[in-house]
């Protein structure tokens, strides 16, 4: 359904405004590509949101190094390993029960790479219409080839080979392959001829295997080449950027533009910038956990300042006055203060949405700037010790700062979020209330 300004519904003032953000974004709006990604992402949220919450469960509560068990701070394990510590107390088989699991929880995030691999590769064939099962064979095929290879002289299982949040590889293989698949597809040379004494779905996936078998040579070679080339974003990242690059200000901000960008295209930011991530921030954070420096930005840095929607969803608790959003603010609250931020950004909804482009941008920006400054001036520590991204809001600036003006800074992050968000709160309850108001149908539920 392509979307104008009369569905909108903006009030006459606005119309009248020439408002280039918001054209742009009712141009993305339009492009089915993205559309079709945003439909994939809707279909794996309900396992998302359940693979998420398995992780607070064992990241915040079951974590025998965790907030709860852990020696550092609450220290419940003492009592439930009749006291033991150091070795004894990691060897001990309740503790070692719990550190499985978390190969559940990678194994559970490898599965939902999966899906999003088939949810993809299956609205692209709608969108360049071609066979939606063979599509999405083609573009499982090509996702397991990018998969590192199993080594069989180590010891490992099935849990590690397909652990991970491998988003980026799952966007990538499914949209690669099912475009390959597609170009294939049309090169009739490439097609069998139709065989009229096999049954009519026979004969037509048969005429298919040409381009089927052109679409996975070409991904293979693909995939050799990049590992020939030993190719990833890391390693070109350490080849030509220094890490201490990524502890200035203004890379900061343009990471976290990259990052929440993404997101409002209803593609999870931090899940395909994974490798900067990792080679810039992860790093930092770990030689500040072992107090080889004093690094701002860290991945405990980036990870506590997501809490930015738990600002959305106070400020429309507070401000809006359509009751739908009020429902999944409530809905998405207690999720949110575990830093799970899907149902707010596909339930309010942020995505897409060209009221909330501004805001939701500007409010992560704002926080890097005043956790910059807080930190650089000393008022709060540098991020000491890598907490898990399901620790609660004000507990995990707390616990990673080991310092309460890391919770302190985290109120200051939030309370201003609120602000942030507030005034496009207004704007939304006139553009939603005086849709609801054109609504014959909706006019006559209030009525």
């Amino acid at each position: 359904m392509k979307i104008t300004w009369e569905k909108l519904r903006l009030p006459l003032e606005l119309k009248d405004v020439d408002m280039l953000p918001l054209t742009i974004a009712g141009k993305l709006i339009n492009n089915k590509y993205l559309w079709a990604i945003r439909q994939s992402f809707f279909k794996i949220i309900p396992f998302l949101l359940a693979v998420s919450l398995f992780d607070i469960l064992i990241s915040v509560f079951l974590d025998p190094n965790g907030f709860i068990l852990g020696s550092r701070w609450l220290n419940l394990g003492f009592f439930l390993t009749d006291g033991l510590t150091g070795d004894a107390y990691q060897q001990h088989y309740v503790m070692k029960h719990l550190l499985s699991c978390r190969h559940i929880v990678g194994m559970g995030y490898g599965v939902i790479s999966m899906m999003l691999v088939i949810t993809i590769s299956l609205q692209m064939s709608k969108v360049w219409q071609t066979d939606k099962y063979a599509t999405a064979f083609c573009a499982i095929t090509a996702f397991m080839f990018m998969l590192p290879p199993l080594d069989v002289n180590v010891d490992s299982s099935l849990t590690d080979y397909f652990s991970e949040r491998r988003f980026f590889s799952a966007f990538f293989a499914s949209i690669a392959a099912s475009w390959l698949f597609a170009f294939f597809c049309g090169k009739k040379w490439l097609r069998l001829p139709p065989f009229p004494r096999l049954g009519g779905d026979l004969s037509r996936y048969l005429a298919m295997s040409g381009p089927i078998a052109l679409t996975l040579i070409s991904f293979a070679a693909f995939t050799l080449a990049v590992e020939g080339a030993a190719f990833s974003p890391e390693l070109v990242l350490r080849s030509s950027l220094s890490p201490e690059i990524f502890q200035l200000l203004p890379v900061a901000l343009l990471y976290q533009l990259v990052v929440w960008f993404l997101w409002w295209l209803g593609i999870p930011g931090y899940g395909f910038t994974s490798g900067v991530e990792r080679f810039a921030y992860v790093s930092a954070q770990n030689s500040n956990q072992l107090g080889d420096a004093a690094h701002i930005f860290t991945s405990g840095f980036f990870e506590t300042g997501i809490m930015h929607g738990l600002g959305l969803i106070i400020a429309v608790l507070v401000f809006s006055r359509h009751e739908t959003w009020r429902a999944v603010a409530k809905w998405c609250l207690p999720l949110a203060i575990f830093n799970i931020h899907e149902p707010v950004a596909f339930g309010m909804p942020i995505v897409l949405n060209p009221l909330f482009l501004v805001p939701y941008i500007l409010a992560p920006l704002a926080n890097t700037v005043i956790g910059y400054i807080a930190i650089y001036w000393g008022i709060v520590p540098v991020f000491q010790s890598a907490m898990p991204w399901t620790m609660p809001v004000i507990i995990s600036g707390i616990a990673g700062t080991s310092s309460f003006m890391g919770g302190v800074l985290q109120m200051v992050w939030l309370i201003m979020d609120i602000f942030i968000y507030a005034p496009f709160v207004l704007l939304a309850n006139v553009v939603e209330l005086d849709e609801d108001a054109a609504d014959p149908e909706k006019r006559g539920e209030k009525s």
